[in-house]
């Protein structure tokens, strides 16, 4: 059940705000989570995330805007531990002046009338680098490689304004892929601490322990000097050496040994830890500055270090990103060539090379009119129209040879329409040249067609029953 904390009246569990007052209802004593509740009066929890030592993990959404977000809640006991109210304080002011696309969003920050301590922040939803790493086993070089650089990139950022993470390990590094392409997101800047702050060492817990993941700790870290950017360029460098490889170049039975030996060992080379595996010569070099116990041997700035990164996998691999429609695929350069087959070319064409576009018309074939010449059914329509004239003449009583204009009828009369343009260019169909007449009768074609030029003739009159009549046909008159 939940209650009104305006009128005391209660509700059921799915009400989430007091009908008569619209007050925010809240749970009553001893409800196990904060699911169905509304936080702030704005981030209705939807359901829980996860739970850690100060407090516990919802997702939530604005009521108003209907953006989703993660918010994290402190828990009662905490709240009156001082270390952890001020490191939840630092994970909110820290994250919240960092503006990068690889660095977790930070929404709003503060406490509610009923003493609860929130950080709303940007809902990342994906793997964590863990869960990859232990689904995996290792993941493959370009793959690591760009992850490192996006993850160095964002503590770029975070350098620039003088914050340093302190607590960098895969834990803190969310994934998500999307059409193949992986995006990564630095979370929990909560011991991150802005260098020079006045403290003379990094030790934030009453019990003198350091804050952070022994295990991806740097060796200035672990002593309790003073630490730097450098000091997450060397965590960064474990991560990526953990994502290769699924170990950590200094194995150790327990977490102590596993901290003095890097405070006096040095890593163990890559090709000594997975011999199965072949790594490019140039990595185990940069591995080694990376991982440098003495922060001065290290890269300056994490972005040095993965554009480093990069360069030596690119190089040494050939393998560049490619980003299609199926998702980021990785294909070696050289490869690139021999993937496009060689375009296929027809013998037949490959004799003709060099002709002109437009093809000749074989020898043998009789000569007929281009293509674009006059159309074929209006010329057989016109031979049919002044046989019938002919026929007509004679029944008349015509004799004699017929005349010119029956012999050598004009291009209108014999086809019955205009010369046709052609569509595609846009010229006349009378732009291809007539057809060559055989030796033998220099007036036709062994087809019987006339090669006259379609000229005019002297005497165009046809005899009078051939010739139309205007407004009629003329009757013959006996």
């Amino acid at each position: 059940m939940k209650v009104c904390t305006a009128c005391n009246a209660q509700y059921p569990d799915d009400t989430v705000f007091c009908p008569v007052d619209g007050t925010p209802l809240r749970k009553l004593a001893g409800g196990g989570d904060l699911v169905g509740e509304v936080v702030a009066e704005r981030y209705h929890i939807k359901k829980k995330l996860g739970e850690g030592g100060m407090g516990q993990v919802y997702l939530a959404e604005h009521v108003k805007m209907g953006r989703r977000c993660a918010i994290k809640i402190m828990s009662p006991g905490s709240m009156n531990d001082a270390d952890a109210i001020s490191r939840f304080n630092r994970e909110a002011a820290n994250a919240s002046r960092i503006n990068h696309p690889h660095v977790c969003a930070i929404y709003d920050f503060g406490e509610t009338q009923d003493g609860l301590i929130y950080l709303a922040m940007e809902f990342i939803e994906g793997k964590s680098l863990t869960d990859i790493i232990e689904e995996h086993g290792t993941l493959p070089l370009p793959r690591a490689a760009e992850m490192i650089q996006q993850a160095a990139d964002a503590l770029q950022a975070a350098h620039d304004l003088g914050i340093v993470h302190r607590d960098l390990k895969p834990d803190n590094i969310m994934v998500t892929t999307t059409r193949g392409k992986d995006t990564i997101k630095v979370v929990d800047f909560g011991i991150a601490k802005a260098a020079g702050g006045g403290e003379s060492n990094q030790k934030v817990t009453k019990t003198g322990f350091v804050v952070g993941t022994p295990e991806y700790m740097s060796p200035e870290q672990l002593a309790g000097d003073a630490v730097d950017g450098r000091s997450d360029i060397y965590s960064l460098g474990l991560v990526f050496y953990r994502m290769i490889t699924g170990t950590t170049p200094f194995p150790a039975d327990s977490q102590q040994e596993t901290m003095i030996k890097r405070l006096t060992d040095d890593p163990i080379p890559l090709a000594t830890v997975r011999p199965d595996l072949r790594f490019p010569p140039e990595l185990q070099r940069v591995l080694d500055r990376v991982l440098a116990r003495n922060p001065a041997m290290r890269y300056p700035s994490s972005a040095d270090f993965g554009r480093d990164l990069s360069n030596v996998v690119q190089s040494s691999t050939g393998m560049i990103a490619v980003d299609v429609e199926a998702g980021t695929q990785v294909v070696k350069a050289e490869d690139l060539k021999q993937a496009v087959p060689a375009t296929r070319v027809d013998p037949a064409a490959r004799a003709v090379k060099g002709s002109p576009t437009r093809a000749q018309p074989a020898a043998a074939a009789p000569a007929l009119p281009a293509k674009g010449g006059f159309p074929v059914v209006p010329v057989a329509v016109g031979v049919v129209a002044v046989a019938i004239g002919v026929g007509a003449w004679a029944l008349k009583g015509g004799g004699g040879a017929a005349p010119d204009s029956l012999t050598h009828p004009t291009q209108q009369e014999t086809t019955g329409v205009q010369p046709e343009t052609s569509r595609d260019t846009g010229t006349s169909a009378q732009a291809d040249p007539p057809p060559v007449a055989p030796a033998g009768n220099p007036g036709t074609t062994p087809g019987g067609t006339s090669t006259q030029p379609l000229s005019k003739p002297a005497n165009p009159r046809l005899p009078r029953a051939a010739r139309p009549r205007r407004g009629g046909t003329r009757r013959s008159r006996r």
